[in-house]
């Protein structure tokens, strides 16, 4: 699948797709500037556990008014690997499929992030 408005647009990198997290998320924002300047460069296996923790908190909020703005927040996290696997390098779907996917079936809020991964990333699935 091409990206909208790039007739030739080449594969995703890994470096776009923790581009269009951050732009998700300004936590991942965050987490990406203490990243960098924690190893100097981007380690993508490794930011995935700051993408999946930051899935995971969006989820466990249950405060009145707040809670629909982190599930959007999540939820938009959640496109943007879904897009990241219909557009990326081969790397750059690994990085999902392992470090995020694979990692979050072993989160203890996996059930709550289970109905909201789009069909890219349940096809992902180890336990399927």
């Amino acid at each position: 699948m091409k990206r909208a408005g790039r007739e030739n647009a080449k594969p995703m990198t890994n470096a776009e797709l923790v581009e269009s997290l951050c732009a998700a998320s300004v936590a991942l924002r965050e987490a990406r500037r203490a990243h960098l300047r924690s190893f100097g460069t981007l380690i993508p296996h490794v930011f995935m556990t700051d993408v999946l923790a930051r899935v995971g908190f969006c989820l466990s909020l249950d405060r009145g008014e707040e809670i629909g703005k982190h599930r959007d927040e999540a939820g938009s996290i959640l496109q943007a690997l879904e897009r990241g696997l219909a557009e990326g390098h081969q790397e750059t779907r690994n990085v999902i499929a392992v470090s995020f996917v694979n990692d979050a079936e072993l989160e203890l809020f996996f059930e709550d992030v289970r109905p909201l991964l789009g069909p890219r990333l349940q096809a992902q699935l180890q336990g399927k």
